[in-house]
Parts: C-alpha cells; sequence; structure tokens
C-alpha cells in the first residue's frame, strides 16, 4: 500500500470516520482517489473552525482553490499528502474539480457562520456540501446510473440532516447554529434558548421533525435496491450508517445535546459488511 493512500486514509479515519468505513468497501483501485477527496473535502470543512477572523479563513480557502487550478508540476513538488492527492486526481479525466472548486466556495460562506433561514435553505446548504462531495465519488468510481446517484444524493441529504443534530454541541461551541430559523420560529425557540444547551419538548420537536424528513429520503432512496450496482455501495451505505443514527436519536428521545449522539455507533462495521454483502443500504 503507497504512502500516499496510507496518509490520506489516515486523515480521513481520523476526521469522518463514517465515509472511511465506507470507502473500504471500494475497490482498491479507486481507493486511493477516494480517500484524497474525503481528507480534502474534511480540511475545508474544518476550516471555519480553526479561526475567529473570517479575512484568514477566506485566504486558507483561497490558497487551496489556487491549488487545485495549479499546474501538476507545483503540486507534485508539495510533499503534504492531501496536495499530493490532488496531484494524482488532476490526472483523473473523471475528477469533477469544478464541483469541488464549488464546495470551497459554500466553505467561504460558512465563515459568515450564517444560520439558514428554512429548511430549504439548509438542504441546500447540504446538497452542495455533502452532496456535491457525493457527486465527485460517484464519477471517480464511473457509476453513472442516474437513478442510482440521485439515490445517492437523497442519501447524503438525509446523512447531513442527521449530522445537523448529532453535531449541535460541537456547532454550539463555536457559536454556529445550522437549525433553520423558520424551525425555531415554528415550535418558540429563542437563539439564547437554543445556546443555553437545554433539553425541552420543543426542541424535541425540532429534532424529530428534521429526523422525520432524513427518514422519508432514505425511504425513497431504498426504492432503488432492486437494481444498485456493487461500485456504488461505498455511497450507498452511509444510508446504513444514517439509519442506525436515526435509530440512536429516538432512543435518546430527540435529546440533541446528549453527549452519546456524537460517539460512534456499536456494531456499524458489522452492519455494514452485512448489507455489503446482500447489497443493501
Amino acid at each position: 500500500m503507497g504512502s500516499l493512500l496510507i496518509a490520506n486514509r489516515d486523515l480521513v479515519k481520523k476526521t469522518d470516520p463514517d465515509r472511511y468505513i465506507c470507502t473500504l468497501f471500494a475497490d482498491r483501485d479507486v481507493q486511493e482517489f477516494l480517500f484524497a477527496i474525503y481528507a480534502l473535502y474534511n480540511e475545508l470543512a474544518a476550516i471555519p473552525f480553526r479561526t475567529q477572523e473570517a479575512n484568514l479563513g477566506g485566504i486558507r480557502l483561497q490558497w487551496w482553490r489556487e491549488a487545485l487550478l495549479a499546474s501538476k508540476l507545483e503540486i507534485n513538488l508539495s510533499k503534504d499528502p492531501i496536495m499530493q492527492g490532488i496531484y494524482k486526481l488532476n490526472g483523473q479525466p473523471k475528477f469533477n474539480r469544478e464541483l469541488m472548486l464549488s464546495i470551497i466556495d459554500e466553505r467561504e460562506n460558512d465563515l459568515l457562520k450564517r444560520q439558514p433561514k428554512t429548511i430549504e435553505e439548509l438542504e441546500r446548504y447540504i446538497k452542495n456540501t455533502s452532496g456535491a462531495i457525493t457527486f465527485i465519488a460517484l464519477d471517480l468510481m464511473d457509476v453513472t446510473d442516474e437513478a442510482i446517484r440521485q439515490a445517492c444524493q437523497d442519501i447524503a441529504l438525509a446523512y447531513g440532516l442527521m449530522g445537523v443534530l448529532r453535531s449541535t454541541r460541537f456547532l454550539l461551541h463555536y457559536d454556529r447554529i445550522l437549525v433553520p430559523k423558520s424551525l425555531l420560529d415554528r415550535y418558540e425557540v429563542s437563539q439564547q434558548i437554543f445556546k443555553n444547551g437545554k433539553q425541552n419538548q420543543s426542541l424535541r420537536s425540532i429534532g424529530a421533525a428534521i429526523t422525520e424528513i432524513g427518514e422519508s429520503l432514505l425511504l425513497k432512496a431504498r426504492k432503488t435496491q432492486q437494481n444498485i450496482e456493487r461500485g456504488a455501495m461505498p455511497c450507498l451505505l452511509l444510508a446504513s450508517l444514517t439509519g442506525l443514527y436515526i435509530k440512536q436519536l429516538k432512543r435518546l428521545n430527540y435529546d440533541v445535546f446528549d453527549l452519546r449522539l456524537s460517539q460512534p455507533t456499536n456494531w456499524r462495521a458489522w452492519v455494514l459488511a452485512f448489507n455489503y454483502f446482500f447489497k443493501k443500504f
């Protein structure tokens, strides 16, 4: 196994354990590229949380934007594994560089710490991040069936919605709220009450409402299970993990401040292996 693959694999294992474990079910010849895009994706996602100064974060994002657009020679001279991954990706005709650049644009909006006004705005944000990296992965795996690609986008959206709930405590630490303002208003929850981090019935109702959307997306995606491609499983398997997180959230009575939400779900590796073997998600 090459050192570049190991380095980016380890980065993804640390920062994005869900996509890490799903990628292990990909063909060996594409794993290196998947770990490269996920390593870059998570590096971009972390930038808004590493600095309190939006301008400094913008400079760092611009640096990665220029790296994606740089010549192969310039990138090849770097010893950074993510940069090396970009170098190899730029040599792949199936790598959607423009879509990766659009993710950088969305991360610039993260620097402004804007709260989504509506659930539609939140869904658009997730599609431009989690959905976009999913399409980049599908392109690299040469998955072209439109029904499967749509199912993967629905799964990425459901996974992202559960991620919003599961990361609530973490985001509040950085003064960030991704729960739409319209939902807070509907259930008469002020931002101050939300930021206090104390659970109440209104907050449980908000968690239940977002979870219901996630469940409906999974149900829609799973209608394609009779016609799936094995090559798409690394993206489809996120549905299995999303389902586990939904069950966990229900067991905790939609308490988005419970520390257990951010912990890995037991038996997830076995669940994924079973579903992969039987081509289920």
